[in-house]
């Protein structure tokens, strides 16, 4: 079983709330939130057998479960800092699974095509671990073994290590197999920042969202590139934000 875990709190400093946001602003309709958008493009990818949003135990984040309960999928609740240690209990909580792919709900962007094909090179490479380059910030993805998501939780003893869930197999090659797949998008579609930490960045996907509607790919020719070639300056909208 390939499970996609989606780590979502409402609990942020620059954009509170990001996860359940419309998108684009205005929208009505539970599937048209940023955690809707991130479900619903898991669910277009064919590899992907069981999606669960890993939420924390933060009564802010009430609403993230009920809002994925509309969107029919489970949640977990586990620890706010220690997201591997959350990412174990969902595991632990979704029974069997081969594969991880790990999601964020404030990356809406996500394309299900590259999503399908870094399982697919994970699974041909034996891999533990698989990350994708050269797509836009907010796009790029992670495939994680579930053995090797066991044996961090067991093994990771640093902060960042227990609070961004893979640090410990990127430092590790020793330990893991390590994997990199590199990805090609037009060069003014690599360039673009993605994902939503600041109001800037929903500012950019609202546009993106209202202009090529909710399916959009990185890759169609005639939607997001084209779009991009007739309307430049649409990256500068969020292009100074400071990713953290």
């Amino acid at each position: 079983m390939i499970l996609a875990l989606i780590q979502a709190r409402l609990g942020s400093s620059r954009l509170p709330g990001k996860s359940a946001l419309p998108l684009p602003l205005g929208a009505t309709h539970e599937a048209h939130t940023i955690l809707g958008h991130v479900v619903g493009r898991a669910r277009r990818a064919r590899a992907v057998d069981k999606i669960i949003v890993a939420t924390t135990k933060q009564v802010l984040d009430d609403e993230l479960v009920i809002l994925s309960g509309r969107l029919g999928v489970a949640a977990f609740r586990g620890d706010e800092q220690d997201v591997l240690g959350r990412f174990a209990g969902a595991l632990a909580h979704a029974g069997e699974a081969r594969t991880i792919v790990r999601l964020t709900a404030d990356n809406p962007a996500l394309d299900p095509a590259f999503l399908d094909a870094a399982v697919a090179h994970h699974l041909a490479s034996g891999a533990d671990y698989t990350h994708t380059t050269g797509l836009p910030l907010g796009t790029n993805l992670e495939v994680i073994s579930t053995a090797a998501l066991r044996r961090a939780h067991a093994e990771a003893r640093q902060p960042d290590e227990r609070e961004h869930v893979t640090p410990y197999l990127r430092r590790h090659p020793e330990l893991f197999r390590l994997e990199t797949l590199p990805l090609t998008v037009p060069p003014a579609v690599a360039a673009l920042r993605l994902t939503v930490d600041y109001p800037s960045d929903y500012a950019l996907l609202s546009l993106l969202f209202t202009e090529l509607g909710a399916d959009f790919s990185l890759t169609d020719p005639v939607g997001l590139p084209a779009l991009m070639t007739r309307h430049p300056w649409l990256a500068a909208i969020n292009a100074d934000n400071v990713q953290r």
